[in-house]
């Protein structure tokens, strides 16, 4: 007989043994517990919410023309919504802060009074764990049919309003 038969010849015992024994260990015996993973409820979850500008204009005549704000606590998962005319980018996401910036392209692209169903829905993001959300930056406004000028409007976590979400929302028509 071959040095190498008698070695395969124990290990196929030994597997025959096991599936004899089903639950038992090789002598019989019950095996040790181990650690089990915890239960799905407590494991933690990643909250994830859709993130709105929460800018209202004071009158009929005020718009919104741009945003450049610094997030930090949460990472943008998506753009889900860019108005007409606008550009957005986010920049730095999942390096600490994160900036989101936004801007009309076109002065008829301002968003108004009518229009401020545009601000809803724009990001998906996930809450960082350990770690508060804060908002800085600001909104830039204007006027509409004057030269009121241009006012920059400071940012504050009240900027932005977050909302429980799983992916972003369908398309508008």
């Amino acid at each position: 007989m071959r040095s190498w038969r008698p070695c395969l010849v124990a290990a196929l015992l030994a597997a025959t043994t096991a599936c004899d024994n089903p639950g038992k260990d090789k002598a019989g015996g019950l095996p040790q517990p181990t650690a089990a993973a915890p239960p799905p409820a407590a494991r933690a979850t990643a909250l994830i919410d859709l993130v709105s500008l929460a800018w209202a204009p004071a009158n009929a005549d005020e718009n919104l023309q741009a945003f450049d704000l610094q997030v930090t606590g949460v990472d943008v998962l998506a753009v889900c919504h860019v108005p007409a005319g606008w550009t957005i980018n986010v920049t730095g996401a999942g390096a600490g802060v994160t900036e989101l910036e936004g801007h009309a392209t076109v002065g008829a692209a301002f968003l108004g009074i009518d229009n401020l169903a545009d601000t809803a829905g724009l990001f998906l993001v996930r809450a960082r764990p350990d770690e508060k959300p804060t908002v800085s930056g600001e909104l830039t406004t204007g006027a509409y049919g004057g030269d009121g000028g241009q006012l920059k409007v400071h940012a504050t976590a009240a900027t932005l309003r977050r909302e429980a979400a799983s992916q972003c929302p369908p398309p508008k028509l």
